[in-house]
């Protein structure tokens, strides 16, 4: 039998209800993705060109810091990876790639 693992990042919540839900219904681990750094209601306002979420999205190299990391992730046939979307639908893709390479690649931050 196949090993699953569902990882999601939620920045408000909603990634995580529907992690939880498919993480049961499919018979999956569940981690979630931890910035070190927890986000404030105020961070999340993308329409705000100062906040935390807006200077991440503009910023080419930012790399945020994480908490924790999947152990054995070798044991995992499959890995579903959830996350938020950011600036109107927009992928956080900073968070996207960084997070899964410390997931799949173990790298060091």
């Amino acid at each position: 039998m196949s090993k699953k693992l569902v990882a999601y990042f939620s920045a408000s919540g909603v990634t995580a209800k529907l992690a939880k839900n498919l993480s049961q219904a499919i018979g999956a681990d569940l981690y979630e993705i931890q910035p070190e750094q927890p986000y404030t209601t105020a961070d999340l306002d993308w329409t705000n060109k100062r906040s935390r979420t807006t200077r991440e999205m503009t910023d080419k190299t930012f790399r945020p810091a994480i908490t924790g990391k999947v152990e054995n992730m070798e044991q995992y046939d499959t890995v579903y990876v959830g996350f938020n979307s950011l600036s109107g639908g927009m992928l956080h893709r900073q968070l996207s790639i960084h997070f899964w390479k410390v997931m799949i690649w173990q790298e060091k931050q």
